[in-house]
């Protein structure tokens, strides 16, 4: 069912800020995300992980009909991304400040949640998280994050190895603003930012 949005929306334009993370693995978009929350309050942080690990859960077997439908770049739309998609179509309806702290390393799936936000009216700034990769190594070293969320990866450093020929790098013209982080001190800058743009 298409949701639109609402009268009450349709009057809170200053709000209709959506930020697109783009990024790897242990890149730091979901930390980011949640230290801005902690900051701000009320605004709406979205992330697919949740969905993947709820689905290996207590649906394994549709995760794995998912995999293997969804073999191919794109060749299918993945049942968890079109979960997500859900969500975010909702999210837009709320006239709300919105995160998205998932990695989006895709160039198809980036168009659906731009295409979606034009029709609620969003202003959409993309955050493209481009740490060199053995920064990311050490993260996953030293984490304990469940592995539950992996599809086809045995491990996040295997994750983070195949994001090599996965990742799409965006450019600017996907969207209404575009910045680039690649170092902490970048990180600190671009949190100071959001911070201001979302209050």
């Amino acid at each position: 069912m298409k949701v639109e949005p609402s009268q009450k929306t349709r009057m809170k334009k200053e709000n209709k800020i959506l930020v697109m993370f783009v990024g790897k693995t242990y890149s730091g978009k979901t930390t980011l995300a949640q230290k801005i929350k902690n900051e701000l309050g009320k605004m709406l942080v979205l992330e697919s992980d949740p969905i993947a690990a709820f689905m290996k859960e207590k649906f394994p077997e549709l995760r794995k009909n998912d995999n293997e439908e969804h073999a191919k770049l794109f060749n299918n739309l993945k049942l968890k991304f079109r979960t997500f998609l859900s969500f975010v179509e909702f999210a837009l309806s709320l006239g709300q400040a919105i995160i998205l702290s998932n990695g989006s390393v895709y160039k198809n799936g980036r168009k659906f949640i731009l295409d979606l936000s034009k029709r609620f009216d969003y202003k959409v700034i993309g955050i493209y998280f481009d740490f060199p990769e053995e920064v990311l190594f050490d993260r996953a070293k030293n984490s304990n994050r469940s592995l539950n969320i992996l599809r086809t990866s045995k491990d996040f450093n295997a994750l983070i190895i195949n994001q090599r020929t996965r990742m799409q790098p965006p450019d600017t013209s996907e969207f209404d603003d575009f910045w680039v982080i690649k170092s902490e001190q970048d990180l600190f800058s671009v949190k100071d930012k959001l911070v201001k743009l979302l209050l």
